[in-house]
């Protein structure tokens, strides 16, 4: 693909993004509008947050929703925890970037998910990969190459450490490093994609992972928005095992 089809391509995929549904004319908008998670509900849910969850959300309208299958549209890791600074990795029009918990939280439906039987250390580990990504750019091609990712980054960190310009320079060239939402949180808990059930599937043509992949047995929800519901994940899709994990946590709050 040329610089000028690529460039363009990037644009259109960042446009879609953006743009969300209204009920009147001119049908579409790009103004910020209400979410279904108010704040209140964030901040109660920022105590029951551990760095190394995963957050899942869908913002209703946004055109974007077409093109991603399932409930669950986007994706995003905690790195910080805490109530004060609490701080998440993920990856947006603007690239991979690192900020406020509460920016995706703040949506319409929103689920918080754990790994389970795992140590501070594996938590710490995925912490640090995906903070090492902070300032890449976002994959309009939702290529996820994480095997390749990891020896780019891996051996990006040797040689710099060992002052090998030239050879770090070499690298670069070869490989243009981009992350999808999704990807940044694949790559960050990649040492233990077989527990977790991180599997490529292939959806639309391509070979990727959704964000209603995380709803599997390798997790389990540590908080969900009061918007979400059986009834809501039925409509929008979700995968059965996803709406009997929904249910078994409904069940537990009770």
């Amino acid at each position: 693909m040329s610089k000028l089809l690529k460039a363009m391509w990037r644009k259109i995929v960042f446009f879609v993004g953006d743009v969300h549904a209204v009920p009147a004319f001119p049908w579409i908008s790009w103004g910020i509008k209400k979410h279904g998670v108010d704040y209140d509900e964030v901040l109660q849910a920022l105590p029951k947050i551990q760095y190394g969850d995963i957050g899942l959300h869908r913002d209703k309208g946004f055109l974007s929703n077409i093109a991603i299958p399932g409930f669950m549209k986007h994706s995003w890791i905690h790195v910080q925890d805490g109530v004060e600074k609490p701080s998440m990795v993920e990856a947006v029009s603007e690239g991979v970037i690192e900020r406020n918990v509460i920016y995706p939280i703040y949506s319409d439906y929103t689920i918080i998910v754990r790994p389970r039987t795992i140590s501070e250390g594996e938590r710490k580990g995925a912490c640090l990969k995906a903070r090492g990504i902070v300032g890449e750019k976002y994959d309009v091609d939702f290529a996820f190459d994480i095997e390749e990712e990891l020896k780019y980054y891996q051996g990006r960190k040797t040689q710099e450490a060992s002052n090998d310009l030239i050879e770090g320079q070499k690298n670069l060239r070869n490989y243009d490093a981009a992350f999808s939402c999704t990807e940044v949180c694949s790559y960050s808990w990649w040492h233990k994609k077989e527990q977790l059930r991180l599997y490529r599937r292939k959806r639309r043509g391509k070979y990727c992972i959704l964000a209603d992949d995380f709803l599997n047995g390798g997790w389990k929800i540590v908080w969900m928005s009061a918007s979400v519901t059986i009834e809501a994940a039925k409509k929008l899709k979700l995968h059965e095992e996803g709406i009997s994990m929904i249910d078994t946590y409904l069940s537990q709050q009770r």
